[in-house]
């Protein structure tokens, strides 16, 4: 395995802090541009903001500890049953073009 070069961690940790600080001013100026004029709601600060994103992960999370591949394994039931009934009905279409007009014409008669 190839060791992850300097300038890749340098790159990714400006992204994580560009996100963390455009974030949450994004979210204060959509707030304040639509709160205020729409509900006759308060104007948020910087750091209000934040905290109004941490409380929305915190209630809206589902509490899988926000690791997506464990919310992926536990609709796998679920998946495989629909894949199962999917290729059954390819299946089921392949078998009939398959079929020659012959073999067609007899079932319709039966």
């Amino acid at each position: 395995m190839c060791k992850p070069s300097k300038g890749k961690f340098i790159g990714i940790a400006f992204f994580v802090i560009a996100a963390i600080t455009l974030f949450p001013a994004i979210t204060m100026l959509l707030w304040n541009w639509l709160i205020p004029t729409l509900f006759s709601g308060p104007v948020i600060t910087y750091w209000q903001a934040l905290g109004l994103i941490i409380l929305s992960k915190i209630l809206f999370s589902s509490g899988h500890g926000g690791n997506r591949h464990n919310k992926s394994h536990s609709h796998r039931p679920w998946k495989s049953h629909l894949k199962e009934k999917i290729e059954l009905k390819h299946h089921q279409e392949v078998r009939a073009e398959d079929e020659t007009p012959a073999e067609s014409a007899k079932e319709e008669k039966d």
